[in-house]
């Protein structure tokens, strides 16, 4: 994340965004072709960490397993409908159950066994608090890759300003403490920032653009362009397409572009 972190999050934004453009995850589709892409890469890692001298495969077991993937799919799904309704989002049931059931099939692409994968929200939750019963306290591994994350959301948003990726910065660090809350987010080492009334404040701007799109459905429509052309700014396409290069080193940092 430290040299690499603004394309991987560029990786990451174009596949969440082509899993669910009309026709993503049929068999030609960018979608399930980035959702295999996935797969054969965390098989390629797996194999550079077992063969590292850095990965201790007897205390820690098998490196991005499937149960890893099943947890972090609950969170990429449920978790994050359920912190954007936090913040404001609204959806219909058919919206609800649809963005599941994608995620749900990204998963059974990825290789996620059926046995751990979720079948709706309400699993997806339970199976999201149950692996985080599971994890140990934020190692300084986590606490790094916590505030690499947040330190490139600007780059990502296109904030090159100093000051401006600052000011950001610390909007999404009052945010996310916001949302995970305080012992999380000091567990996780975040600035002392205070996050009173930052969601409510972020929730309240939302239903106040949902009225205006209400009343001005013209400006409904060019609100949703922008989100999804700014979708698109933040999402990364190799000229050459869909690239199946895989890693070559156990540290990104000294392996070749993939």
């Amino acid at each position: 994340m430290r040299e690499q972190g603004v394309r991987r999050l560029g990786q990451n934004n174009r596949h969440m965004m082509e899993i669910f453009l009309p026709g993503g995850m049929y068999r030609d589709g960018d979608g399930w072709k980035l959702s295999i892409r996935i797969r054969i890469i965390h098989a390629r890692l797996r194999r550079l960490l077992n063969d590292s001298e850095d990965w201790n495969s007897e205390a820690w077991g098998l490196p991005i397993s499937a149960a890893h993937l099943g947890y972090a799919i609950s969170a990429f799904s449920a978790r994050l409908l359920k912190h954007m309704k936090t913040l404001g989002a609204t959806y219909s049931d058919e919206e609800y159950a649809s963005f599941m059931a994608v995620w749900r099939y990204s998963g059974h692409l990825m290789g996620i066994p059926e046995t751990i994968l979720f079948q709706d929200a309400d699993e997806a939750l339970k199976l999201y608090d149950l692996g985080h019963m599971c994890e140990p306290d934020a190692p300084i591994e986590s606490v790094v890759m916590a505030h690499s994350l947040v330190n490139s959301a600007p780059l990502i948003a296109g904030v090159t300003d100093p000051a401006g990726r600052r000011n950001l910065a610390r909007y999404v660090y009052r945010i996310s403490r916001g949302l995970i809350g305080k012992e999380a987010a000091d567990s996780l080492m975040y600035p002392a920032l205070s996050s009173f009334g930052v969601v409510w404040w972020f929730k309240m701007q939302q239903h106040y653009g949902h009225i205006l799109g209400n009343l001005h459905p013209g400006r409904r429509q060019e609100s949703n362009f922008s989100r999804f052309t700014g979708l698109l700014d933040t999402s990364l396409f190799d000229e050459e397409g869909v690239r199946y290069t895989l890693p070559d080193h156990v540290y990104a940092e000294e392996g070749g572009k993939w």
